[in-house]
């Protein structure tokens, strides 16, 4: 049959049949050409071209079943992640979006003869979550990368959490050898010796000798006292008393060791600050005080619970059962009464449990005794921003 003249109804018809999806079982996926009817289908069959074709699969089937299977599961997962993302979806929908193009590759050339098939493939692969429904199967896809990303950076948590172990262990090692070695040497604390003050003549006027450091002092040579204050004592007949300023070997001896531990204590306490010092302190499960006016008089110097962390800055806040996102710049943290548990939200000791001891309004701050961890019973002082009364 000749082919209708252009512009014709015959053409126009035949062109608007050839939009849009044919039936899948007239589609000749080696030759890639899809057939209108039943007749135009069996007529293909019998085409010299169609012959020559199953001739190439018939000497390779596998190869070319490997192919399509490849490019169909390809096509497919592409659509549910660029379109759907990793939102549970019915499969049957991710399907039509996929034989929307007229040049997908179609199911019945792929070694799965299903779609329920091929789902339970993707499923007993990893690659997404399935589950069977009342309207069929869901599907979810599983972001591989963000999976490499998230273990990425638990073993780095991992890594960095054994070396502070390391460096507390090793700073452990170093206190006990310093301790050994000053018991083996004798040299500890001596108390102060406390004199009776002897009175010699009531007339005499008290004198004690005082000296000003000098601005720069050789190494191991002693401060002399120079200069001289007069203290009159209130009573004429009060008597004068001889003063004298213990002095000994052992116990200078002893405050060089003891300022050696202190040394090593203190380069502890500031490698732990500048390792744990951030500038965002939001964490789950503790009390929080809304600061900000924009939310109206009812939210305004409101408490709450963190519940959830959007982000590093962010945070959804649970207020008398109202759930509020909020920026860490509209929140600060709460103090407790004496007694009660705070977690150390920024510092040295982040993320750590512990009993408030004292507020010292003075210096702004508070004094805690640690919870957990390797310093469990020690007694720090944070700031204010630095620790909230835990949920």
């Amino acid at each position: 049959m000749p082919r209708a003249e252009k512009g014709s109804a015959k053409a126009i018809a035949n062109k608007v049949k050839s939009k849009g999806l044919q039936k899948l079982k007239w589609f000749c996926q080696m030759c890639n050409k899809q057939c209108r009817d039943q007749n135009g289908f069996k007529c293909h069959l019998t085409s010299e071209s169609h012959q020559r074709q199953l001739l190439l699969f018939a000497e390779n089937q596998n190869s070319y079943l490997r192919e399509f299977s490849r490019e169909f599961e390809s096509s497919f997962m592409r659509i549910l992640r660029h379109q759907f993302g990793s939102k549970r979806i019915r499969a049957n929908e991710v399907y039509q979006e996929v034989i929307k193009d007229k040049g997908h590759i179609h199911m019945n050339s792929t070694v799965w003869h299903t779609l329920t098939g091929f789902i339970l493939y993707l499923g007993s692969s990893g690659k997404c979550k399935i589950d069977q429904g009342e309207k069929g199967w869901y599907i979810q896809y599983i972001d591989q990368e963000e999976e490499l990303r998230r273990n990425k950076i638990v073993q780095r948590a991992k890594k960095e959490k054994d070396e502070e172990d390391r460096n507390n262990d090793l700073l452990e090692r170093q206190i006990n050898r310093a301790l050994e070695k000053e018991k083996e040497t004798g040299v500890e604390d001596e108390e102060p010796v406390q004199r009776d003050l002897i009175r010699e003549n009531d007339d005499e006027k008290i004198k004690i000798s005082l000296a000003p450091r000098s601005l720069v002092k050789p190494e191991n040579e002693k401060v002399e006292l120079k200069a001289t204050k007069v203290f009159e004592t209130a009573d004429e007949k009060g008597s004068s008393n001889s003063m004298k300023r213990p002095s000994s070997s052992k116990s200078e001896a002893s405050s060089s060791k003891k300022s050696a531990l202190d040394k090593i204590m203190e380069e502890e306490e500031r490698y732990k600050e500048r390792k744990n010092r951030k500038d965002y302190w939001l964490h789950e499960g503790i009390i929080v005080k809304v600061v900000t006016k924009k939310l109206g008089s009812e939210y305004y110097k409101a408490k709450g619970e963190i519940v959830e962390l959007v982000d590093k800055y962010t945070a959804k806040v649970d207020v008398d059962g109202d759930i509020l996102k909020l920026d860490q710049g509209h929140l600060e943290t709460v103090i407790p009464a004496v007694g009660k548990d705070m977690l150390i939200v920024n510092g040295g000791y982040r993320g750590t449990k512990a009993i408030l001891l004292e507020i010292k309004e003075r210096d702004y701050c508070l004094l805690l005794k640690l919870k957990e961890g390797l310093k469990h019973g020690r007694e720090v002082t944070v700031a204010y921003e630095d620790a909230s009364k835990l949920a």
